[in-house]
């Protein structure tokens, strides 16, 4: 099976930043900073510069076994609007949606294995502009085997962190 090519370029870049995160690279130039429960990550290597905002849940409620760490990023991509991605720790069902709320207003984001994306860059902006609004959100994730979870997410720090990854990653 063939992905699109922008879908490859996006798991390209995602598991690049990662790489980048995790990996202790010297000739890298990194950049981390918190922002409460937000973090801005920033690495240059030449002229390649991945810039993103991580955060992990203050709760998780749901399937634990065999699950990884569940997390949701805003990423900077170089020509391209700023993109959400959620992680739920697992492989997501076939065919399902990743649900993210703020308490009666959902959107819902396409997933691929264990991760998923927003349908559009209208979409990723809209749910950009309710972090910004918002206390909270919950990411609720299905698995292969049909287990719901649910995450919550604290945004406190959330506009700050945006807001940097707005100013130096442009």
């Amino acid at each position: 099976m063939f992905l699109p090519f922008k879908m490859t370029l996006r798991l390209f870049l995602l598991g690049l930043a990662l790489l980048f995160t995790f990996a202790n690279n010297a000739f890298a130039k990194n950049e981390q900073i918190s922002f409460h429960d937000w973090t801005f990550f920033k690495t240059d290597r030449g002229d390649l510069t991945v810039c993103y905002i991580a955060s992990t849940p203050i709760r998780k409620v749901g399937y634990f076994e065999r699950r990884g760490e569940p997390y949701f990023l805003v990423t900077n991509i170089v020509n391209d609007a700023d993109e959400v991605t959620a992680s739920s720790g697992f492989i997501y069902k076939s065919s399902s949606d990743v649900e993210v709320s703020f308490g009666a207003k959902k959107f819902y984001l396409f997933a691929y294995m264990a991760i998923s994306w927003a349908n559009d860059v209208n979409e990723d902006l809209d749910i950009i502009k309710e972090m910004q609004k918002s206390d909270e959100m919950t990411v609720t994730g299905r698995t292969r085997d049909n287990k719901i979870v649910h995450d919550t997410y604290s945004l406190i720090g959330f506009s700050k962190a945006y807001f940097k990854l707005k100013d130096e990653c442009k």
